[in-house]
């Protein structure tokens, strides 16, 4: 367990290996070593099991205008695999997670796997190399940060690289959980809202559009995603409809959970854990085609209940205009309504008068028509 002396202690020789040097290259004689543990104002007893537990020794030849004397000094240089098992047994105890394990990866470097409550496991990168900080890439959506000892020559603010003292803060785990439920939580791109006309009129017309448009970008729809990536259920909680898989480490999901309650949503997963939207190669597409869908299903269907009231003026509109109106306008003008002339304008008056009444209510019916003929399958009239 290390003690709070023992953590200033070790914080204050790191600082004393360059960010480009290595540790193995840096060390201190004796004399230097008492005067950094003075520059801590460390009380008499504090350091109750020491300080060499932390180092390696060796004994150097004194020299004398580069002439051995024969006489001997030890020099001491910090030893990272002593270091990191302390630190990573005081991680261990704590309750943050159910289980910690530490692998040798190098000399210079570990790897601390830890599983959390709500999480996938968690990978630290353990660095006594400011360089190979600089050089290491986190991903905080995989799960990997980067863990320094030795400080990188630079450092910009990150929340995916800490410093090893970090972790020996009683909120440090509370803060990183915050910033991961952040991170973590499956971005969604929403597709259509469940209280809209074409969702309550078809929901399965809705998801026959959304598997047409998977289809038609050459995917195949996977209507139990969660049996092949099992992680999905920690992160989502709520009905997922189906899905279907980009590649190998990718899937694009359709769902109704929590996280976007009030609409049909796509989440996109990769190596196990959510992605960004954004980098699916098919969600945007797919999400546009259906939404086009849906708004042409809801404009049809408002179109279709002004059908009926607007048959109902032009029956009566039409209906005034019969034979019987036109005789006075020949009386009016001198002209024998029964004649032969009269007849023939009547006639060809009523022909005009059908055909315009049927090219009018095929006008109205249109609404009706292409309701009736719209196909889920292809977003558009059959």
């Amino acid at each position: 367990m290390l003690s709070k002396e023992e953590t200033q202690l070790l914080d204050r020789f790191l600082r004393e290996v360059p960010p480009r040097g290595r540790i193995s290259d840096t060390e201190f004689n004796e004399e230097q070593v008492q005067k950094l543990i003075e520059s801590l104002n460390f009380n008499h007893g504090d350091l109750s099991r020491g300080w060499k537990q932390f180092f390696r020794s060796r004994s150097k030849d004194i020299l004398d205008a580069g002439e051995a004397t024969g006489e001997t000094e030890e020099q001491y240089r910090l030893a990272p695999d002593m270091i990191v098992d302390e630190w990573a047994e005081e991680i261990d105890n704590r309750p943050w997670f159910a289980e910690t394990r530490l692998e040798n990866v190098d000399e210079e470097s570990w790897r601390l796997t830890v599983e959390p409550d709500g999480f996938v496991d968690l990978t630290f990168r353990l660095f006594f190399d400011g360089e190979r900080v600089e050089a290491y890439s986190p991903d905080v959506l995989k799960g990997k940060f980067a863990v320094w000892f030795v400080r990188p020559q630079t450092l910009l603010e990150a929340d995916d690289t800490f410093k090893w003292t970090e972790f020996l803060k009683d909120d440090f785990w509370d803060s990183v959980r915050q910033y991961l439920l952040r991170v973590q939580t499956p971005r969604t791109e929403e597709i259509c809202r469940k209280d809209s006309v074409a969702a309550n009129d078809n929901m399965e017309g809705i998801q026959a559009s959304i598997k047409t448009s998977i289809s038609n970008s050459g995917m195949e729809v996977a209507n139990h995603p969660e049996e092949d990536v099992t992680s999905i259920e920690q992160y989502i909680d709520g009905p997922i409809l189906f899905g279907a898989k980009e590649d190998d480490s990718s899937y694009l999901l359709v769902c109704e959970c929590d996280l976007s309650p009030d609409h049909i949503h796509f989440h996109y997963f990769r190596d196990g854990a959510p992605a960004f939207l954004r980098k699916s190669t098919h969600a945007d597409d797919i999400s546009k085609s259906v939404r086009k869908s849906v708004e042409e299903y809801n404009k049809l269907s408002a179109e279709k209940k002004d059908v009926y009231r607007a048959l109902r003026a032009a029956g009566i509109a039409l209906g005034g205009l019969g034979v019987a109106q036109t005789i006075p306008f020949f009386t009016f003008f001198g002209i024998n309504p029964n004649s032969q002339f009269v007849s023939g304008v009547i006639v060809i008056g009523l022909v005009f008068l059908i055909l315009g009444a049927t090219a009018l209510f095929i006008y109205l019916f249109w609404p009706i028509i292409a309701f009736r003929n719209f196909s889920w399958e292809e977003g558009r009239l059959k």
